[in-house]
């Protein structure tokens, strides 16, 4: 048999008896255990082969395609898409998985129990998206919406957007109606007016006259309603359907309907208004024990079917990121939105994970849009300002992030503010200066550094406990003693490809790296950071990319705690690490003495000495129960490694020696003219020498 359709598209059908025994008779679908049925062949359609009912009380049941009304039904038999389908298609699985539709709808187990629950009605071919803060026009005579085609599609893609903020269009009024629970077992075509919704809703238990009369009357302002004027107005109706299943409730369902007709007319199909005043003005009104909705005006109101997908709000953003509410409710500040700022940021403020403010003193320039998530119409604006913008623009009802053009060791009531209502500050200014001054504060919240090294191959994490009690400046002593220990660190800061020049100042330079690591290390740092900061553990670890098999290796650096000594006008910090390690060296060098060159980061803005490790002793030294008298040889190789493997930050800061059991940590005379006489040669640098003695229990730590 062939047919010719309205699109001049002609079709085959196979007209077939189909039974294959498995149907039970008398079944809870309705399924007869042989129904006539037809399979239409047309390689021109979306999906090329189908199977209709030819009876004409075939029962509408789950999983069946939309139809026009008084047309055959269509079975929907594949969950996959047809391009995935025809991949593997025979027609002998075909018509295995029809006898399959016809044997499980005929016992109501098409729809598995673990499977959401399918939709009332077949999707409009309209997608309505409202604004993410549509609740707020719900039933309001004041707040209105227009709506405007986004795109044709299919589906055509709809937008309300405020009525005020398009001028000459027509209006609507938002109607939000509840009805009573439904549990439904069929898909069936939209209605086409207000009384087919309500009948529709009342062969399933439920209905709408009631709650739509309500909603209206609820909707007429006291000082009355006159007819719309200028491009006139519609209704919006939002359908709140709650969902059950086997008479549990699981979900709600919002339908959405464009009635074309104004409040005013729903209101007076409804026979609620009294007559007008002298100015137009027709007041509500309701007959005490009337009936309501026993009319029929009001069931004839066309409605224009629309599927509503609300815009995005925090909640929802959160969920579907996989992020708790509570965790992700704290204000924070984050210190740099250059190429990984930015796009840390970009991230969070689509998790909405934080309330952030930005705090950068940089410009958008050219040499930035290879890396920087901004674009050519923000060159030369303030950085914080793009990030801003384009953070405004993902989300525009929730509340903007901050934004202060300025660096965040500056000086300003905004910056306070700032940081005195923050719980967490993430530096990503790839600066000194921003994260030792932030450590000396003690007004400041929890602080996490974070940078790529000048590679892009590698990245690192510096988090501070929760009760500060390890800050950033000597975590960053731990992480040099780490790189200068480990395999890793070998290459670990090496510069792969260069700087360029970028305008016309001598520090106008910019390094070379791929934007792809910016993208790939900011994942790792993101989500890494999220999980470590809910807990109150400091933390240290670098992230390192194999650049040939793109693998992330993790190296976590076992953290110890700080003291600070005061020595002087300068404060030195050494970890307990680095103490067990120079008792380690005592004891093994026992009954002599032992010691060598001590290797630091010397911060004079601070006034800080941050100790990182100490180099062996040297071969040429000389030992004695008595006394030590370090040598020289291989000494500025040593040192020459150290300067290459941590950038030059980590250099020679003094030099430490072990006292036998015995005897106190106390300076001798001969510890003290070795002292005087190191300084001397470090003052012609302008550098101040440390000395630390280490006895059996106890550590005393000199600065001249």
């Amino acid at each position: 048999m062939r047919f010719k359709g309205q699109d001049g598209e002609r079709s085959e059908y196979i007209v077939i008896v189909a039974g294959d025994g498995t149907v039970n008779t008398g079944n809870p679908g309705g399924i007869r255990r042989k129904e006539r049925l037809a399979i239409e062949v047309n390689p021109k359609h979306r999906i090329p082969i189908v199977v209709r009912t030819l009876r004409k009380a075939f029962p509408g049941l789950s999983h069946q395609h939309a139809r026009v009304p008084d047309t055959p039904r269509t079975l929907c038999l594949y969950e996959a898409a047809w391009s995935a389908v025809e991949r593997s298609w025979t027609p002998e699985q075909f018509l295995k998985r029809m006898f399959w539709w016809l044997r499980e709808s005929a016992e109501l187990r098409l729809h598995r129990n673990d499977q959401p629950l399918e939709q009332l009605f077949y999707l409009s071919p309209y997608q309505l998206i409202l604004p993410a803060n549509h609740a707020e026009y719900a039933n309001s005579s004041s707040r209105k919406l227009c709506i405007h085609e986004v795109d044709q599609g299919p589906p055509t893609i709809l937008k309300a957007v405020p009525a005020d903020t398009v001028p000459n269009v027509k209006s609507l009024r938002m109607l939000t109606i509840q009805v009573p629970p439904v549990e439904a077992r069929s898909v069936v075509t939209f209605p086409e007016t207000l009384g087919a919704l309500h009948q529709q809703l009342v062969s399933w238990g439920s209905e709408l006259s009631t709650h739509l009369f309500n909603s209206t009357y609820d909707a007429i302002p006291p000082s009355g309603i006159k007819p719309p004027t200028n491009q006139g107005e519609g209704l919006l109706i939002l359908v709140w359907v709650p969902r059950l299943r086997s008479e549990e409730f699981e979900r709600f369902d919002v339908m959405g309907y464009v009635a074309l007709a104004s409040l005013y007319e729903l209101a007076n199909a409804f026979d609620i208004l009294g007559p007008k005043d002298t100015q137009g003005i027709q007041h509500r009104f309701q007959i005490v024990g009337g009936q309501i909705g026993t009319g029929t005006v009001w069931q004839s109101l066309p409605l224009f079917p629309v599927e509503v997908r609300p815009s995005m709000d925090a909640n929802r953003a959160r969920d579907l990121s996989a992020i708790d509410n509570d965790s992700a409710s704290f204000r924070g500040v984050l210190a740099g939105v250059g190429a990984l700022g930015g796009t840390l940021a970009d991230i969070w403020v689509r998790e909405c994970w934080g309330q952030w403010t930005f705090i950068d003193p940089d410009q958008l320039l050219p040499h930035n849009l290879p890396r920087h998530i901004g674009f050519d119409g923000f060159v030369g604006q303030p950085k914080v300002h793009v990030v801003q913008e384009l953070a405004k623009a993902i989300y525009p009802h929730e509340p903007p992030p901050g934004a202060i053009a300025k660096s965040i060791i500056e000086e300003g009531d905004d910056i306070a503010e700032a940081l005195r209502e923050a719980q967490l500050i993430v530096d990503v200014t790839t600066t000194f200066e921003a994260p030792r001054s932030l450590a000396l504060r003690d007004d400041v919240p929890r602080t996490v550094s974070l940078f790529l090294t000048p590679s892009g191959l590698s990245s690192v994490m510096l988090m501070e406990d929760a009760g500060r009690q390890q800050r950033i400046d000597a975590l960053e002593g731990q992480y040099y003693r780490a790189i200068l220990n480990s395999d890793w660190g070998t290459t670990h800061l090496r510069h792969h490809f260069g700087d360029r020049w970028v305008g016309g100042g001598c520090r106008d330079i910019s390094v070379r790296m791929s934007n792809e690591c910016i993208h790939a290390h900011a994942g790792i740092l993101s989500r890494q950071l999220r999980q470590s900061v809910i807990k109150d553990d400091a933390r240290l670890c670098v992230w390192s990319l194999d650049d040939a098999a793109g693998a992330i290796h993790a190296h976590e650096v076992q953290l110890f705690p700080v003291t600070s000594v005061v020595a002087g006008e300068w404060t030195v910090r050494y970890d307990q690490g680095l103490l067990r390690k120079l008792k380690e060296i005592r004891a093994q060098a026992l009954p002599n003495e032992t010691g060598g060159a001590i290797l630091g980061v010397t911060d004079f803005k601070n006034r800080t000495i941050v100790l990182v490790d100490v180099l062996p002793a040297p071969p040429d030294s000389e030992a004695s129960p008595t006394h030590f008298t370090r040598g020289e040889e291989g000494q500025q190789q040593a040192l020459e490694q150290v300067h290459q493997l941590t950038a030059r930050v980590v250099d020679y800061v003094g030099d430490w020696h072990s006292h036998p059991t015995g005897y106190s940590a106390r300076a001798s005379v001969e510890d003290e003219n070795l002292v005087n006489k190191l300084h001397q040669k470090m003052r012609v640098d302008g550098l101040p020498v440390v000395m630390l003695i280490v006895s059996a229990d106890d550590i005393n730590v000199i600065v001249l």
